[in-house]
């Protein structure tokens, strides 16, 4: 007979699901146990369960869904914060926790206190992981096991949301009362299936309308943001683009939802923060489709974007369309979401004429060679310096909030779903595990890992488990001697970090090879030698106190002011 363990793993296995993320601990080590024992999933265990929920974030925006598997209470609180940024940036991750035993657990019917849990009446933490997933549910019943699996799976795919599982533990091994097969999953209101959404030719016009409108543009800009990646639209926005031959510029969170050396691509557009030759080609516009963008603070440089109106249609996931004609009325419709309106333009016909903004469709160049001058190491030289010597075609750019974040924008990344950030959420830690989750996802990519050396201190711990499955990271600490970040905002002896040898404590932790780096010789000799290590290896490299990117200045310059 199947029992809710095996449902659990076949549903899982079926959607694609190789690699299990987690921390064992009293309550779910049946599930450990059964999961290491299915050939078709490796069970990754982390050096801490927010390291855990990390991993499983970073192989779902990559592979389309994280499964993160911790104990109930102190296992599971841990990962709120993790579990609360992937919510928030849209990414499909799974939560499964063990829990105390319905009846092992509770004698007499009386409810006893269980160590890791909260005196609280009822069950405590799946009412807090309601808050921060789109579906959860308690694998209680056998009889209803199945349906419950598939509509948190269903729930998570559909929203591009975490979802929430919970198993009792003497219930790993209930068994069902019926084959699988004849259980009948439950409909989940499917907002990416857009045949359900046409249904009013309304939606089909005021599309056409926005395509002829765009195709009537002299100089038709695209801003486009991370949903078109997380909602799984990239292959047809990408078809409309090189069809209709629009300029296209990403949001900072976006970048590399298309790929920075294909012909169309402008770089990044996030209001003051942005380049000026971007700039210009946004002011110089005269029609912009702002699609699948989030209207959030660090995207827009804390909504800094100076763009008229008049000028502008935007269509995301939360609104809808919202578009200021040229007569000064406003259109809205908030059923024409991202995917819909795609759809529909995909099956228009071609223009008469593509846009004249296009001479070719050859590959932009790269960023030249890095050539060291006889100098102390800056964070715009390291940041040349890594695009010159080690971005590739397997290159995944994992780069910590903060500078490491605003100064990778100006990294050349030629190809497509190369990037990875908490950029919404802005939690420190997520570069270090989010290495191992990139890596397991595409196991001939090289995580290349942009962190700051405060943000190094907190998340540490994950070298190890980088070192035992032998990932093959090049982990940069950029160490500028405590919160860079901060300083432009409000500084003081707060924001001063202990300082500590990085390449010893990687060493200690299990890596090839470890670096100090001071000069750009040494820069560009350490590039070199970790370059054809396979495994781990760290470069700690000292910048300035105060050496800061331009878009920190910009961006913390209006931060400032809230202070």
């Amino acid at each position: 007979m199947v029992d809710i363990t095996d449902a659990l793993i076949q549903a899982l296995v079926r959607r694609g699901v190789k690699t299990v993320y987690g921390v064992p601990g009293d309550f779910v080590l049946g599930l450990f146990k059964r999961f290491e024992d299915c050939p078709e999933i490796e069970v990754v265990c982390t050096a801490g369960e927010e390291g855990a929920a990390f991993a499983a974030d970073a192989e779902a925006r990559l592979n389309g869904l994280g499964v993160v598997m911790i104990t109930y209470g102190v296992g599971a609180l841990k990962i709120l914060n993790a579990v609360g940024g992937a919510h928030a940036e849209c990414s499909p991750v799974l939560v499964i926790s063990g829990a105390p035993g319905i009846n092992s657990d509770r004698k007499g019917g009386s409810q006893p206190l269980i160590h890791h849990s909260v005196y609280q009446q009822g069950d405590f933490q799946t009412r807090m992981f309601s808050e921060v997933t789109v579906a959860s549910a308690s694998l209680n019943s056998a009889a209803t096991a199945v349906q419950d699996i598939d509509m948190v799976l269903d729930g998570i795919k559909t929203f591009s949301k975490p979802g929430y599982l919970q198993i009792p533990r003497d219930r790993i091994a209930r068994e069902l009362p019926f084959p699988i097969s004849s259980v009948s999953s439950p409909m989940v209101p499917d907002r990416m299936n857009v045949e359900n959404l046409l249904t009013s030719n309304l939606h089909k016009e005021r599309a056409a309308i926005l395509l002829d409108w765009m195709r009537s543009r002299e100089r038709p800009v695209v801003l486009s943001g991370v949903h078109i990646q997380r909602y799984k639209m990239q292959d047809l926005f990408l078809q409309i683009l090189e069809r209709e031959g629009w300029m296209c510029a990403t949001s900072l969170t976006g970048k590399t939802l298309i790929a920075e050396s294909h012909p169309l691509s402008l770089g990044i557009y996030n209001g003051a923060m942005t380049s000026e030759s971007v700039n210009e080609d946004i002011r110089n516009s005269d029609g912009i489709l702002m699609i699948g963008f989030p209207m959030q603070d660090i995207d827009t440089g804390m909504f800094t974007m100076d763009i008229q109106e008049e000028k502008l249609a935007r269509v995301d996931m939360n609104s809808g369309l919202t578009w200021a004609h040229s007569n000064g009325e406003e259109a809205k419709d908030e059923l024409l979401l991202p995917h819909l309106l795609l759809k529909v333009w995909s099956e228009a016909a071609p223009p008469r004429q593509r846009s004249l903004q296009r001479v070719s469709l050859s590959p932009k160049r790269p960023q030249g060679p890095f050539t060291p001058k006889e100098c102390e190491t800056t964070l715009s030289r390291v940041v040349q310096a890594v695009g010159a010597m080690l971005v590739d075609e397997n290159t995944v750019l994992l780069a910590e909030v903060g500078d490491s974040l605003f100064a990778s924008a100006a990294l050349h990344l030629p190809f497509e779903n190369s990037f990875l950030t908490s950029g919404f959420w802005c939690s420190l830690g997520f570069v270090l595990p989010g290495a191992i989750g990139a890596w397991f996802a595409n196991k001939q990519s090289r995580p290349i890992v942009l962190i700051g050396d405060g943000s190094f201190l907190m998340s540490a711990i994950e070298c190890a488990p980088l070192a035992r499955y032998n990932v093959p990271a090049i982990v940069i600490v950029l160490d500028n001697e405590g919160y860079g970040t901060e300083r432009p905002m409000i500084d003081g002896e707060f924001n001063d970090v202990q300082p500590v040898d990085h390449a010893m404590l990687a060493q200690a932790y299990g890596f090839k090879k470890g670096h100090r780096v001071t000069t750009e010789f040494e820069l560009q000799a350490a590039l070199t030698d970790v370059s054809t290590i396979d495994g781990p290896t760290l470069l700690s490299v000292k910048l300035g106190k105060f050496d800061f990117s331009d878009a920190l200045m910009k961006l913390t310059g209006g931060l400032k002011k809230r202070m």
